[in-house]
């Protein structure tokens, strides 16, 4: 049986398959997708791979393949803020098929065609157990929690091998403020950017980004917008962790989490050329939870 788009409002409504972190609640909430209503499904015609210099979820096309994931009843104005988180892929239809054996035409997101199943390569730990909490929360068929469940993955770094930016805190370097020294230089007003993390305000000079970094760079700038320049909060809930959860204010942070999330800016900061572009400006005051 196959079901019609339903109306919400005078609204019209899509079906939304989610095949990566947007299967868990709390991604979900961090990024302010808010469904009408969300169920197991199974999309047809597709298979799950992992592609990607990230490793990330991919739905390709392959005739009789099915796999499973999470149906999300969503509004325009939410596709419309899923559209803008994921920029590297394109939406198509498919067909999903809900535990009840109704059939609805769902939205999924793909690669653009040139990079499909390109450089299939391992998720990390950190987003495979995103997708295995989001599976077990919504009931998906134990099949694919099993599935998720073998994959090979990259562990968590250790702590003893978390990366550092910006180079060492100098002894003498100057205590700065959020709302004086931090806040207004957002890259857009000023061409200089600050952020803070782990007691230490970082600069980059946009003008230093290369061009062909500049789209990644300025939806870095949005988040900023969103969330704020400290990257406890920024990488809490854009790069969610089961592990460590999602503290909301800064002095709530374990001096683990937060040195996990210096090495993930590091991390995220070398793949995209900006690494060496960050400059140890000043110190911030900084308190952990398990000080």
């Amino acid at each position: 049986m196959n079901k019609l788009t339903p109306r919400h409002n005078n609204n019209s409504l899509l079906w939304y398959f989610a095949i990566g972190s947007m299967m868990n609640p709390a991604s979900m909430e961090n990024r302010s997708i808010k469904p009408i209503s969300s169920v197991p499904g199974e999309l047809l015609d597709y298979e799950l791979v992992f592609s990607g210099g990230m490793g990330f979820a991919e739905a390709v096309q392959k005739s009789g393949s099915s796999f499973h994931g999470v149906l999300h009843l969503v509004d325009d104005e939410t596709m419309a803020r899923l559209d803008k988180i994921e920029l590297t892929y394109k939406r198509v239809e498919g067909q999903a098929r809900m535990y009840d054996g109704t059939t609805v035409t769902a939205t999924v997101y793909t690669k653009i065609s040139d990079d499909i199943g390109q450089g299939n390569n391992p998720p990390h730990q950190r987003y495979l157990d995103i997708m295995l909490e989001g599976a077990n929360h919504f009931n998906v068929h134990e099949d694919q929690i099993n599935f998720l469940k073998s994959v090979k993955c990259i562990p968590r770094p250790m702590p003893n091998e978390f990366q550092s930016i910006g180079g060492e805190l100098p002894a003498d370097a100057p205590l700065l403020t959020y709302e004086q020294d931090v806040e207004p230089y957002n890259g857009v007003d000023k061409p200089i950017l600050r952020v803070c993390v782990n007691g230490k305000v970082l600069q980059i000079c946009v003008s230093d980004v290369k061009d062909s970094d500049a789209n990644v760079f300025n939806r870095a700038l949005n988040l900023y917008k969103q969330y704020g320049h400290r990257l406890e909060i920024v990488y809490s809930r854009v790069m969610f962790d089961p592990k460590y959860g999602c503290p909301e204010n800064v002095n709530d942070f374990t001096k683990e989490h937060v040195d996990y999330i210096e090495h993930n800016h590091y991390i995220i900061s070398t793949h995209h050329n900006t690494a060496n572009l960050w400059r140890c400006i000043g110190r911030i005051e900084q308190q952990y939870k398990d000080d």
